[in-house]
């Protein structure tokens, strides 16, 4: 005589599954596992831009942190995004006496000059980039972007990324944003000078 699963055995088997899946998903919550995970490669891609920056500022013979002109002070001075003019446009966005500047897609990610951080890493012996990165979501609609100011005759900078997750906010379990000695509490900030970018961007 053969046996087998009837069908009420089989659905309530589905049902369990469903039940179990459908409590596995609320633990774990997987969008705010994503949110974290874009948030430790923020983090790790402006610390490594901040020792790639501070490597080039002391092994170049003339560091030139940004374009005449462009420079902190100057009377084009500009604000360097992670996004590039052809997928949002932004470049006639003027934020706290500060120009949008912006690449292509076809040079935003390299590192001589033409990216969307304008500096010719290439031009040392031993680059310590080989591409430029950017945001995990890289839009300046949805402010989720890297931003960059600088000035070549002070040899200052600063970079700045807006973080998803609660965790690494202001008040946070993991408190990133408020305890990077910025003078913005609500934005993760690196370089040698923290108070040079507008607080108005994101």
């Amino acid at each position: 005589m053969k046996k087998g699963f009837t069908l009420l055995e089989i659905l309530t088997v589905i049902f369990l599954l469903m039940v179990i899946l459908g409590i596995t998903i609320i633990t774990i919550n997987p969008y705010a596992y994503f949110q974290r995970a874009r948030d430790f490669k923020r983090i790790n891609d402006l610390k490594a831009l901040e020792i790639a920056i501070n490597t080039y500022i002391n092994a170049a013979s003339t560091p030139v942190l940004a374009p005449s002109g462009r420079n902190i002070g100057e009377t084009n001075q500009g604000i360097f995004i992670s996004v590039p003019f052809d997928k949002e446009d932004k470049r006639s966005i003027s934020v706290g006496g500060f120009y949008i500047v912006q690449a292509s897609s076809t040079n935003y990610l390299k590192i001589n000059g033409n990216g969307w951080l304008p500096i010719n890493f290439s031009s040392l012996p031993y680059p310590p980039l080989t591409s430029l990165p950017i945001d995990p979501i890289n839009s300046y609609s949805r402010k989720y972007f890297y931003s960059y100011v600088a000035s070549t005759s002070q040899r200052i900078f600063e970079i700045n990324a807006n973080l998803e997750s609660s965790i690494f906010k202001s008040g946070g379990g993991d408190d990133y944003t408020s305890t990077d000695l910025g003078d913005n509490p609500n934005i993760f900030e690196v370089g040698n000078r923290k108070n040079l970018m507008p607080n108005s961007l994101y």
